[in-house]
């Protein structure tokens, strides 16, 4: 992408095409949005970390059943092969595996000095014999380990980091070659760092001068969309290159800034540039102009030489190069530590999987690099580019951590080459020291305590919850301050893994602002204030810091030491009368730390990522037999730096039109987040719309207005509305307040959730005019712990049109299947009702026969018979009817045939009765004629 751009930008051809992903946009270029939010999986788009009050205890957890000594006999390298942390997404078990043989390079890219450190690669002694060694081979090794200490190594003061800005010979024609060549075909970065690149000697104050010419700390705007979206830091660094039209335009970051932010830098046909280095805002397809979009970029404009046109660099590019540089410096270092090694010896691109076509020259790039971002950089765009920057063809993506995550590894790492008396293991820092002190002392004290109460009450003692200390982690550059409060869990002993004394970090708060004035101290109070009222909201049961760590330059330490003091003083003397007061004082400890700190903790996550330092236990399996399961060696649960928010407009983008910004992932949220999930229906919209486009709060109200939107007659307003249909999203890495003015930076283009192309686009048909609406979408939106969204649209394709015929065929098709299955099934119940009824009506009919046609025979009133008979000629019924008539010489006949018969028969007996009694008729009739 970046060669593609670089050769339009300096006229070097001109492509016919450009794919639309080539712009790249973590936060989502591909369509999507919402309307009616379905509830927040997480908790509330103002939920913090409230529910992670109890998860340090859980988040690095023993194995059940599980010892932390290693089985004999284990491969420890290819324990940690596959061992990865799911949070890294840009890491997989294939590239791990493909640098397992080069150092990481760990760069402090946001530090003052850009510190750099290294992680050597994994042992391959380390269970070269399998199964053959025994246990006391095994210990042997894990001593000889304790013995070496901490692996990781600074390597700052060797490193030609230049402070992080970039240093090119001015006038030269060999560095106007090198770096021509490295900007049109993406190769060459020894050659650059060789004949193009000066140090910091050659140059005053890092200043401009005749013969080179100075970009100042690249990282602080890559992958800026447009200078208005320039933080303080960046703002104050680049404030000489920005024209006064830039800087005085009051744009709101909430609009679409179309044209408004002008190509600083013109570059007509004959112009003649004479200024060194200026800032322009340029398009990525290098032709058309800045339309104030996420195909936007702000670039650098280098006149190399006065007689030549200006090259345009993207700021990305110069942090490649300045990554080239440290990777270069480590290569050097690492040599001369390992001369022995596959790196010392020329094979390195047999290690790494490099290609064939790679230059000798720039091997070194295929090193792991690992990253440490502050807070207030964890912007979508930011860690997006300096991912491309970070790009090599071993195929193994950088890691990336939190600053503050990892001042706090390395202020736990143990010092290099300090060891206790007599002992076989360095000593640990000061900060483990004091942890492991506090926490013993606690812990016995809650242990005490519970005897007592268990003696009073005449009970068995029960188990204590173990003190979990709370420590500030506070650090300050000459570009932002970060404050940063975790709990620190999990001790691990140097037998089971040096390099990480404590096995897992809960983050609770953190606090981060950029800045760019000239006393970066100033905003100690308000963020203390912040970080204070968080910690006080999220783990409200926690005691007052256990420590505060410091971290930054020797100098800067010593002055934000004493800014905190003077703040925690403060709080000491607020609450000397309060009943409510949390302990916050001046008798706090601070802990200072070295000044390679920030890159020795990143070293040590990177390894921990990758798989070279790990925890490996023994767990007993099914078959009860022990088998080693690696760990990583820290475990980390972050909280978001950055807030993410949705706008909606259902008037086509019309800028008057936005919906206020909601946030959907607040700040101090538990990351990795998501993901999040957005409905979206043609119906919804149309509702939106026709309530003025100021959306429905009430969701009963809407889902009404929308079902009466349905079907076929609400064809014309579903479609209208949902190709109006636009959604935003945004970011921040500031929480506000106080003098802060940043606000909220648009991340990726306007969306169109319920829009899609015709699948037979005619030609000469482009944009909205080929458009197609919808009837309903889902966008699922997922945040990182450095800030990188990323956007899922989920919709099946059918146009409204097709919706609603499905609809009403689905319909008329459920209708007709309950019909069916009512018929179906009532069919049966009805065929077994009449079935039953004649079966009966038959059984008593053979009863009734036999009654009359055989009378006291066994088969009178035998209903079981009876039935079997019914039940055996079932069918047949006429068969044995005459059978039966055959046999018994009687018809058969219906049961209440033969009611009818005997009725009769009754009747006939009565009279004849009356007429042998006719004699006392005569009696009487004499009796009469008497």
């Amino acid at each position: 992408r970046m060669r593609h751009l670089r050769s339009i930008c300096n006229n070097q051809y001109q492509p016919s095409t450009m794919s639309l992903a080539a712009t790249g946009g973590g936060a989502g270029m591909a369509g999507g949005g919402g309307l009616a939010m379905s509830t927040m999986a997480h908790g509330g788009p103002s939920a913090m970390a409230t529910h992670q009050a109890h998860s340090q205890q859980h988040g690095h957890s023993s194995i059940p059943g599980g010892t932390t000594t290693a089985a004999p006999g284990t491969s420890y390298a290819a324990l940690g092969a596959d061992l990865l942390d799911k949070n890294q997404s840009f890491l997989n078990s294939k590239g791990v595996r493909a640098v397992s043989s080069l150092p990481i390079v760990a760069v402090d890219l946001y530090g003052d000095d850009v510190d750099v450190a290294y992680f050597p690669p994994m042992d391959e002694e380390d269970g070269s014999n399998g199964g053959e060694e025994d246990e006391m081979a095994v210990m042997m090794k894990q001593m000889v380990k304790m013995k070496k200490g901490c692996l990781a190594k600074n390597v700052t003061a060797n490193a030609v980091s230049n402070g992080g800005n970039i240093i090119l010979k001015r006038d030269d024609s060999t560095a106007y070659k090198a770096v021509k060549r490295f900007l049109t075909k993406g190769e060459g970065h020894d050659d650059v760092l060789t004949n193009a690149m000066g140090s910091s000697s050659s140059t005053d104050d890092h200043n401009e001068s005749a013969t080179t010419i100075v970009i100042p700390r690249p990282q602080l705007i890559m992958g800026t969309r447009k200078p208005s979206d320039f933080n303080a830091a960046a703002k104050s660094a680049y404030d000489k290159y920005t024209p006064n039209s830039s800087s005085s335009s009051s744009q709101s970051n909430n609009n679409n800034n179309s044209t408004t932010s002008p190509q600083l830098i013109a570059e007509e046909d004959g112009a003649t540039n004479t200024t060194p280095l200026s800032i322009k805002t340029i398009a990525m397809d290098g032709i058309s102009a800045p339309n104030g979009d996420d195909f936007d970029r702000v670039a650098l404009s280098l006149k190399l030489n006065s007689k030549k046109k200006a090259m345009t660099i993207l700021p990305e590019e110069a942090v490649g190069l300045l990554i080239a540089q440290v990777k270069k410096s480590v290569r050097d270092e690492f040599v001369k530590d390992f001369p022995e090694s596959d790196l010392a010896n020329g094979n390195n691109n047999a290690a790494a999987g490099g290609e064939d076509g790679e230059e000798e020259g720039d091997s070194y790039m295929d090193f792991p690099p690992a990253f440490a971002i502050p807070g207030w950089a964890t912007l979508d765009s930011t860690v997006e580019a300096l991912i491309d920057a970070a790009g090599s063809s071993s195929g193994c993506g950088p890691s990336l951590h939190q600053r503050s995550i990892a001042a706090c590894v390395g202020a736990l790492v143990p010092p290099v080459g300090k060891a206790a008396q007599g002992a076989s293991s360095p000593a640990g820092s000061k900060l483990q020291q004091l942890l492991s002190e506090t926490m013993q002392s606690k812990d016995a004290a809650a242990a005490k305590e519970e005897a007592k109460e268990a003696a009073l009450a005449r009970r068995d003692p029960g188990e204590v919850d173990p003190f979990v200390p709370l420590v500030l982690l506070v650090g300050v550059t000459n570009e932002g301050i970060e404050m940063t409060a975790v709990q620190i869990t999990k001790p691990q002993g140097p037998d089971t893994e040096l390099h990480c004394p404590f096995g897992n970090i809960n983050v609770i708060s953190s606090v981060c602002y950029a800045h760019g004035g000239n006393d970066p101290l100033s905003m100690v109070p308000k963020a203390l204030d912040e970080l204070r009222e968080q910690v006080g909201i999220v783990v409200p049961e926690s005691e007052e810091p256990t420590a505060i760590v410091t971290y930054g330059s020797v100098g800067s330490q010593k002055h934000l030491a004493k800014a905190v003091t003077s703040v925690l003083t403060k709080y000491g003397k607020e609450g000397e009368n309060s009943d409510d007061y949390d302990g916050w004082d001046e008798d706090i400890p601070i802990v200072s730390t070295g000044k390679g700190c920030v890159s020795m903790g990143l070293a040590v996550l990177a390894a921990s990522v990758h798989g070279r330092v790990k925890l490996v236990v023994s767990v007993k399996g099914t078959d009860g037999k022990l088998r080693p399961k690696a760990k990583l060696g820290v475990s980390v649960q972050d909280v978001a730096t950055c807030a993410v928010a949705v706008s909606f407009n259902y008037y086509g983008g019309a800028e008057n039109k936005w919906t206020e910004p909601k946030v959907i992932f607040d700040f101090d949220r538990r990351v990795p987040a998501g993901p999040y999930q957005i409905d979206f229906t043609a119906a919804e919209c149309a509702a939106h719309l026709a309530n003025g486009g100021k959306g429905i709060e009430d969701e009963s109200e809407l889902i009404e207005k929308a079902k009466n939107l349905e079907g076929s007659r609400g064809i014309p307003d579903r479609e209208a509305a949902a190709l109006k249909c636009r959604f935003r999203l945004y970011q921040k890495t500031s929480r506000g307040g106080g003098d802060d003015d940043s606000g909220w930076i648009r991340v990726g283009n306007d969306m169109k959730p319920l829009s899609m192309e015709h699948s037979q686009k005619d030609e000469g048909e482009s944009g909205d005019d080929n458009m197609v609406a919808i009837e309903s979408a889902v966008l699922e939106i997922s945040l990182s712990s450095v800030g990188i969204i990323t956007t899922k649209l989920i919709t099946n394709g059918e146009t409204i049109v097709q919706a609603t015929k499905s609809a009403r065929n689905s319909k008329l098709l459920r209708w007709g299947t309950i019909i069916g299955s009512v018929l179906f099934i009532g069919g049966f119940l009805v065929k077994s009702y009449v079935e039953e009824r004649i079966f009966d009506r038959d059984t008593q009919r053979v009863l009734a026969y036999y009654k009359h046609a055989a009378a006291n025979s066994f088969h009178d009133g035998d209903e079981r018979q009876a039935r079997y008979l019914v039940w055996k000629y079932k069918g047949k019924k006429d068969a044995l009817w005459r059978r039966l008539e055959a046999k018994y010489g009687v018809p058969v006949k219906h049961a209440w045939e033969w009611d009818d018969e005997e009725e009769d028969g009754a009747k006939d007996d009565d009279e004849a009765a009356e007429d042998l009694d006719g004699e006392g008729e005569e009696d009487e009739v004499k009796g009469e004629e008497l």
